[in-house]
């Protein structure tokens, strides 16, 4: 009886493990901070359109399985091999251990503690991110608007701005300049900037107004041609 009534015994299954989606946080301090955000999101998932480079920002990064507390949220982050598909959050172990391999923060004085603190950390001491860039854009702290570090050896270097203020990102082929306050990314020497999407979208519909204008004019000019014949 005793073994029969152990058969009969169900095992109850854990409670799955709950990941939340938000923190119920604004997702930046002001409209321009969510404007720049967007910008270098958009601009990157163009630059690097790649079925294998993610591209996102502002969601949840999780990098411990079973620990939802092990969590950060990136103003914009670059993760190299992996899909570039929508994700509701980022899991590194549903993706191979991939981890981010780029990070930016739309900093202020405001988040400047958390910035250099509890995400600076994390980034280089659990994610072990490669490239951390801080972007100032009221300069509130950072007076030339733009900072970077390298994770060397452990630990996360300064990098040193070009002749130009430019700073280099290896990881992404790219260099980073503050320009007034909007960040920029540029092909290394490069005299122009990428164009983000929507300035991309904006110069395309000057150009077909322009292109309208012109032939408007040229068949103003037969019509005039033609009533003097």
């Amino acid at each position: 009886m005793e073994g029969h009534a152990m058969d009969q015994r169900q095992v109850v299954p854990a409670h799955p493990v709950d990941y939340p989606e938000s923190d119920g946080m604004p997702m930046a301090e002001t409209d321009e901070h969510a404007d720049a955000l967007r910008a270098a999101v958009e601009t990157l998932r163009e630059h690097l359109a790649s079925d294998q480079v993610y591209v996102s920002g502002n969601n949840f990064v999780y990098f411990t399985e079973g620990e939802p507390r092990d969590v950060v949220s990136p103003d914009c982050y670059v993760v190299k091999g992996a899909p570039m598909r929508q994700r509701r959050t980022f899991k590194t172990w549903e993706e191979g251990g991939r981890r981010p391999c780029f990070v930016l923060e739309i900093t202020s004085r405001g988040s400047r503690t958390e910035d250099l603190g509890r995400k600076m950390s994390i980034y280089r001491d659990d994610l072990q991110v490669p490239e951390y860039f801080l972007f100032d854009l009221s300069r509130d702290w950072i007076e030339a608007g733009l900072r970077g570090f390298r994770l060397e050896r452990g630990v996360y270097q300064p990098i040193e701005p070009g002749p130009d203020g430019r700073l280099e990102s290896r990881e992404l082929g790219l260099e980073l300049a503050a320009h007034g306050r909007k960040l920029r990314f540029r092909l290394p020497g490069a005299a122009e900037p990428l164009l983000t999407p929507s300035e991309r979208a904006a110069r395309a519909e000057d150009r077909a107004e322009r292109a309208e204008a012109e032939l408007a004019r040229v068949q103003a000019e037969l019509e005039r041609l033609r009533g003097r014949l």
